[in-house]
């Protein structure tokens, strides 16, 4: 007992020893627990005449906390009617005090030694240590050897044997969550093969990791919300997230915090703020929002920017933002500021597409080619280009108007590497250039054919349109449609109506983002959609998912000050989603878009007239013919048999 360190041993024996060791006799080992072997004081009886430690007492003495309500858990104390509380509750209920190591406020546990309070820091540092038997080096003791030499805690982790077994990858070792746990994956598994659950936080809303699990008096918790308790702030007076001891040692809310940080780097050097930007301030600050921009303040590029922006007030304006180039900080405080009222709302992909005009004529050398190259995009290729039905130019629009520029340069290009030119342009320049992708340089010669250039050379005819490209399988199809409409867990409200819109009603994804609530019309017969010329009466189970939108983005800018009209509100302030990110959450779905579009337009061609499914889904007669020439159906008849 006295070299060995056993437990099993009376409580006379075990004062004996601590007695001794403390008085300096060489050659004593401290008594280990029975359970985990760590060499501490054992104060509590396991039966058999076996001791055990007291964190090992308390992994066993678990019950209901009458505080927190929550099943299974470690009892610290009983309060004074004798129910029990866990430890996080006890902790919480004591007050901070100043610490007599660091002299800090903090919460303390008073030290058995000098019968000082320490906070949990300095405990760990005035911990007695010894040298470890494996690795040699001083640290704090974790357990015991065979010959009774000291194991610190990494040589403990790494050598310590196990023979639980994993069910996924089989490897037998320490396992991160067990069958009959409260993990609730329901089997053993390993630190390799374990996931931690990821639901919504009751706190912030976002779809974190579970860092604390619900009860029936508390939602799940995200770790970011868990770490920050809820105060009653020392300036605001207001209850909500932030830290308990953070302003001189006074409780300080995250709203509180953000606004003296953001008013700090908003000052201009009179220490005032721009009148103009308070309103951009409030947003900011908000509460939902306020813990982010405290975590992430003097990172975030689009505040230094707008900092920037407050020292000159007079350069608050779209050109100053246009001169950042292609940044997403300057496009989402160029929408913030829009949002709030600073700037004036214009066309913003127009007005891009202006600029990289401008910016690749200004890169052309030879005088006649930018005249040329200046009448074709701008008189022809963006003056053609259709904005959407809220007036603004669409993304895709923009970015194929890009193409055609980028492809009547490029021709351009490839007459000066053949030392040719416009005036003397030969059959064969034509013929080397037209190789793949006719359509977009066939387009450009045409124009230039028509504006009295290329007359002594013979361009192609281009083709008529294509059947559909790619299809998936009608089974496949139908499955993808109840699973969006009946899996509640297999997406979000927004993309599983967004891939109902997709797979039942054939609609392109810039289309779906733009839609408003303008265009959902309730009524006593059914909810009807407006997709083309008339209203489209909605299945009863779609009906459930448009209807429910839009679903408030969870924290920032965004959520503040989102515009009610978008049914698909987007990351930046008062606009919708941006198509792209919509296409990316489908296809990780599995929904590939123009696939799963073109198989429900085929469906919807061959099984509907071409007039009456154009006017439902917003395509023309003209295109809604071929669609039904190409799903093999003839409606030539069905004015005659209507009327029969």
């Amino acid at each position: 007992m006295l070299t060995a360190g056993g437990s099993a041993m009376p409580k006379l024996v075990g004062e004996l020893i601590y007695a001794a060791i403390e008085a300096g006799i060489d050659g004593l080992v401290s008594p280990g627990c029975a359970l985990c072997g760590r060499p501490r004081t054992l104060f509590h009886n396991h039966g058999d005449g076996q001791r055990i430690c007291t964190t090992c007492y308390s992994r066993l003495r678990v019950a209901t906390c009458s505080n927190c309500g929550r099943d299974g858990q470690r009892i610290k104390v009983h309060d004074d009617e004798g129910r029990p509380v866990c430890a996080r509750c006890h902790e919480r209920a004591q007050a901070p005090d100043l610490c007599a190591g660091c002299g800090k406020l903090r919460r303390l546990k008073r030290s058995s030694v000098d019968g000082l309070s320490y906070c949990r820091g300095c405990q760990a540092r005035r911990a007695p240590t010894e040298r470890c038997s494996i690795c040699g080096q001083d640290s704090r003791v974790n357990a015991r050897a065979t010959d009774g030499g000291a194991v610190c805690t990494t040589c403990y982790t790494k050598t310590r044997t196990a023979t639980d077994v994993c069910d996924e990858c089989g490897t037998i070792g320490p396992l991160n969550a067990r069958a009959d746990g409260r993990s609730g994956a329901g089997k053993n598994l390993c630190g390799r093969c374990y996931r931690h659950p990821k639901r919504g936080c009751g706190i912030c809303g976002r779809v974190r990791r579970v860092a604390l699990r619900a009860t029936d008096t508390s939602p799940d918790i995200c770790p970011t919300c868990y770490q920050a308790p809820v105060i009653d702030c020392s300036v605001c007076g207001q209850s909500g997230l932030g830290r308990r001891a953070t302003k001189n040692g006074k409780p300080w809310c995250f709203a509180c915090q953000a606004t003296e940080y953001v008013d700090s780097l908003l000052a201009t050097a009179d220490g005032a703020m721009p009148p103009k930007l308070k309103d951009v301030r409030d947003v900011l600050v908000a509460r939902a929002g306020a813990p982010s921009l405290v975590s992430n303040w003097r990172s975030t590029q689009s505040l230094r920017l707008l900092a920037r922006l407050a020292e000159q007030p007079d350069a608050i304006n779209h050109k100053t933002l246009d001169e950042e180039g292609n940044r997403f900080s300057a496009h989402y405080l160029r929408a913030l500021l829009v949002a709030t009222g600073v700037l004036p709302e214009r066309d913003e992909q127009a007005a891009r597409l202006d600029r990289w005009v401008t910016e690749l004529l200004a890169g052309v050398e030879d005088l006649n080619q930018r005249k040329i190259l200046t009448r074709y995009a701008r008189w022809h290729v963006i003056a053609r280009a259709r904005p959407d039905r809220h007036g603004q130019l669409r993304p895709a629009v923009a970015d194929r108007c890009r193409q055609e520029i980028r492809m009547a340069q490029r021709f351009l290009i490839h007459l000066d590497e053949r030392g040719a030119n416009l005036a003397h342009c030969r059959q064969m320049d034509i013929d080397s250039w037209i190789t793949g992708r006719q359509g977009m340089k066939v387009r450009f010669l045409n124009w230039l054919q028509a504006d009295g250039e290329l007359a002594e050379v013979n361009l192609p005819v281009l083709a008529g349109p294509q059947g559909p490209g790619a299809t998936i399988d009608q089974d496949q199809q139908w499955a993808l449609v109840r699973r969006m409409l009946h899996d509640p867990t297999s997406a979000s409200i927004e993309d599983r109506a967004a891939a109902c819109l997709v797979l039942l009603y054939a609609q392109h994804v810039t289309t779906i983002v733009a839609l408003t609530v303008d265009d959902i019309e309730l009524t006593s017969s059914g909810t009807y959609l407006n997709l083309g010329t008339e209203p489209v009466e909605l299945l009863p189970d779609v009906a459930d998912l448009i209807t429910a939108l839009p679903i408030a983005k969870p924290f920032g800018a965004a959520r503040t000050l989102a515009d009610p009209k978008w049914p698909f509100p987007g990351k930046r302030a008062g606009h919708h989603q941006h198509s792209k990110s919509l296409m990316g959450r489908l296809n990780r779905l599995g929904i590939i878009t123009r696939a799963s579009r073109n198989t429900a337009m085929l469906h919807l061609a061959a099984t509907v007239p071409p007039a009456v499914f154009a006017s439902l889904v917003g395509i023309d007669v003209g295109t809604a013919t071929r669609w039904a020439e190409h799903a093999g159906g003839n409606w030539t008849r069905y004015a005659a048999e209507r009327s029969r």
